[in-house]
């Protein structure tokens, strides 16, 4: 198995233990704007260590003990491509057949909110068929695999500037 291979299927699956862990507990659905900005922020911290692991195996394992930044990079894209496209198959197959309910759910929650913040229900109405078209099972999967792309490429380009090792030049002939 390939060293991105690896390292991407790990990713996803944090991705994916983060998003069961913290449905469980309610946090996305508590509405403390604090709460869930808080365990995003830790899932940006969580998901940079397999990123990092990965690209420093590469560098280690499969490139000679050297890396560039661009290297660095492109490894750590290819780790977030994989766990991007992990997380979308999740997304879907949890929206469709584990909890098919999960955007009622949601738009309670949503609801609720609504009604705290004291919205007229001409806004509400707006906002529910705006809120509609990014609670189909495809828009879900297109934010899954987004996500993770998105940050991961910031996560390989830091990784990528943490572990740059460049190989020392060769010497050339006198002639």
């Amino acid at each position: 198995m390939s060293t991105t291979l690896k390292w991407g299927l790990i990713t996803g699956m944090v991705y994916i233990v983060f998003f069961l862990v913290t449905y469980m507990m309610g946090v996305q659905q508590s509405g403390s704007k604090m709460l869930q900005f808080g365990s995003n922020t830790l899932l940006l911290f969580i998901t940079f260590i397999p990123i990092y692991l990965g690209v420093k195996e590469a560098r280690d394992n499969d490139l000679g003990g050297y890396l560039t930044l661009g290297q660095g990079f492109l490894t750590g894209f290819k780790i977030a491509l994989i766990a991007g496209i992990l997380s979308a198959i999740f997304a879907i197959i949890y929206f469709n057949f584990i909890d098919p309910d999960f955007a009622d759910k949601l738009m309670v929650g949503i609801e609720e909110q609504w009604e705290k913040a004291g919205m007229a229900e001409e806004q509400k109405e707006m906002a529910r068929k705006w809120t509609g078209y990014f609670m189909s099972p495809i828009a879900f999967a297109a934010f899954s695999f987004l996500g993770p792309v998105f940050w991961g490429l910031i996560k390989g380009l830091v990784a990528g500037a943490l572990l740059k090792k460049e190989a020392p030049p060769t010497a050339l002939p006198v002639s």
